[in-house]
């Protein structure tokens, strides 16, 4: 199992701060959130940045990058303001 946390609007949004959830790749884990949490949620991940253990999956290997038991998948809303 993985970890998954859940940052700000994304949090607000799920209500909770984090899940586990079996998955072999960041692609699986999206999927799952949206199923659970619906299209609103879809729109506000696709804008996310997330990272795995740390590191951004854009310098990784996208959706398709391979997870681990233990890894953490961590979901962060874009900011706004002004």
């Amino acid at each position: 199992m993985v970890t998954v946390k859940l940052f700000a609007t994304l949090r607000d949004h799920a209500g909770e701060r984090e899940l586990r959830l079996e998955a072999k790749n960041v692609g699986e884990v999206l999927n799952q959130l949206i199923s659970k949490y619906g299209p609103d949620f879809q729109r506000q991940i696709d804008k996310a940045a997330v990272l795995v253990n740390g590191r951004n999956i854009t310098h990784l290997k996208g959706k398709q990058t391979r997870l681990k038991e233990g890894d953490v998948v961590s979901l962060f809303p874009p900011l706004g303001g002004g």
